[in-house]
């Protein structure tokens, strides 16, 4: 598109109807930051299609025609999509990181291919040609797979390889020369007796650094609840936690695993020169003006440590209990319950479904000055203004029932306790219900009415449960259809089958289903924390 600038095409599109201003200028300051053109910008975000760009080019030809003047040929090569091309949307498929991995960005910008999904026999290719039988060889070749090509607009192809290849290759930039002759100087000076004060130097040099930071970064911004940082035999594979699924970020050299991992245990106060212990820790960062707080776990594996970084953004712990989900007669009962002067409630589900986000809500909705709140958790999750948070540490003695036992002197009026896991705090979580004090915590079941049978289990007496919880809540996260690419569709009788409705009553119902675009990086969906 050297025949047009920005502005122009920009203000045809406008015209057209095909974006609004605010999105035209949300795509130009995403190229300025990217480095992009407009046109990818706008593919990026998902506001306009390759066939809509050449509607628009095919606007501007006209125009400047009358005006005595030519477009380029390279104006018209920029898409291969025209209006009324029955090219399949790139957008309906899921892109795997695997079949990504597969074949080289060079191989597919040189046939203009985007692998999408691989398996054992098979590898599913996005092409602009699907009859290129040279393509289709140098892929079967490099792969050893059955090609299924799938006919996809040329400009999509081109974007789509992009965009997907672009955090691998920023990941594989850092590790550069300046990482080798890292590797080679650590090499040379390391002893036997083990980390010396060369390598400690070199983690805190640049290259490393970076690596670290942007992992961190890119897993903050892409709102993940965790990263994963696991030793393959021949790589190093970083995943994310998003919406509460795993998904392979980028994989970086075999070599890169001992500092990077050094140097996220440095951060976290671990000891750099144990490897054969489980080892956890934790460290404070600052990612787009906002405070991120990072547990940390490290695991001794077959091919060398893993580490789980559990990210926990202290700018979104004010969430009120309005945000989580609730049913409106739910969210009612629960804000009666955590008004109530004196009991427990307890609130269960699997690790990561929110429960302390839960806990922290209703804290908020009574934090006050007429109340002393006291805290008992392991660890501190968020700092919350008002609040008395104290953390437990077993290595001297100060267990949740301790704790608890000395909390109950200091003549509080609600007390959050992290997690009831033995007889003894149960037993005194119980009696600090009993006299006059409202309890909150958590507990692992898997539904609510689990929870007294566990309580039993633990060894609290049936008429103790009876007297003083007021209530359970079990709580998940549920999976939302993203609103920027749903699409109304009929369910399949298998689907109604499932919900337990008949065809008659399906007719009474708009079905949605997500097609995947860029704002829920064509996953279809995102989260919200759900209870039941």
């Amino acid at each position: 598109m050297a025949g047009m600038d920005d502005q122009a095409l920009a203000q045809i599109l406008i015209d057209k109807g095909i974006i609004s201003g605010d999105q035209a200028e949300e795509a130009r300051q995403q190229a300025k930051a990217d480095g992009t053109t407009l046109v990818q910008s706008l593919l990026a975000l998902g506001y306009v299609s390759a066939s809509e760009i050449a509607q628009a080019m095919e606007g501007a030809d006209q125009l400047a025609a009358e005006a005595g003047h030519t477009q380029p040929e390279e104006t018209v090569s920029a898409t291969s999509a025209s209006p009324g091309s029955d090219k399949a949307a790139l957008a309906s498929y899921d892109i795997e990181p695997d079949a990504l991995r597969s074949i080289p960005r060079s191989l597919a910008e040189e046939y203009c291919v985007l692998p999408l999904q691989i398996s054992q026999e098979r590898i599913l290719v996005a092409m602009a040609d699907e009859t290129n039988v040279l393509a289709i060889d140098a892929i079967r070749a490099r792969t050893g797979r059955r090609v299924e090509p799938v006919e996809i607009a040329e400009a999509e192809i081109i974007e789509a390889i992009e965009t997907y290849y672009s955090a691998q290759a920023r990941a594989q930039a850092m590790v550069s020369e300046q990482v080798k002759d890292i590797s080679a100087t650590v090499t040379d000076t390391e002893t036997a007796a083990g980390v010396d004060r060369a390598m400690m130097s070199m983690l805190d040099d640049a290259p490393v650094v970076r690596v670290v930071e942007t992992i961190i970064s890119d897993a903050v911004n892409m709102r993940a609840s965790d990263i994963h940082i696991e030793p393959r035999a021949d790589r190093m594979q970083v995943r994310y936690r998003v919406d509460g699924q795993l998904m392979t970020a980028t994989s970086l050299r075999k070599d890169m695993h001992r500092y990077v991992l050094s140097r996220i245990k440095i951060l976290a106060g671990e000891d750099i020169a144990e490897t054969r212990l489980p080892q956890g820790g934790r460290f404070d960062t600052i990612i787009n003006d906002r405070p991120i707080d990072l547990r940390v776990s490290t695991l001794p594996t077959f091919w060398g440590e893993k580490a789980v970084l559990r990210i926990l953004d202290k700018s979104r712990v004010f969430v009120s209990l309005k945000q989580l989900g609730f049913l409106p007669q739910m969210q009612e009962e629960f804000e009666h319950l955590v008004t109530r002067p004196q009991g427990m409630i307890l609130v269960t589900g699997p690790t990561g479904s929110g429960k302390s986000t839960t806990l922290y809500a209703a804290l908020h909705t009574i934090n006050d000055e007429t109340k002393n709140i006291t805290t008992i958790e392991d660890p501190i999750e968020y700092e919350v203004e008002g609040l008395n948070q104290t953390q437990v540490l077993p290595a001297i003695g100060l267990t949740f029932a301790e704790f608890l036992r000395n909390v109950l002197r200091q003549d509080p009026d609600v007390i959050l306790i992290g997690e009831i896991r033995d007889l003894e705090t149960a037993q005194m979580a119980f009696r600090a219900s009993l006299t006059g004090h409202l309890v909150l915590s958590t507990l692992h079941t898997n539904d609510a009415p689990s929870a007294a049978t566990r309580l039993v289990d633990l060894g609290i007496p049936p008429y103790i449960i009876a007297s003083s919880l007021m209530g359970v809540l079990a709580q998940r996260l549920v999976r939302r259809i993203c609103t920027h690419c749903r699409e109304v569709y009929p369910p399949s009788e298998q689907e109604l089958d499932a919900l337990g409705l008949s065809a008659e009553q399906a007719e009474k119902i708009r079905f949605h289903r997500g097609t995947g675009c860029s704002h829920c990086r064509n996953t279809r969906g995102s989260h919200r924390q759900s209870t039941a």
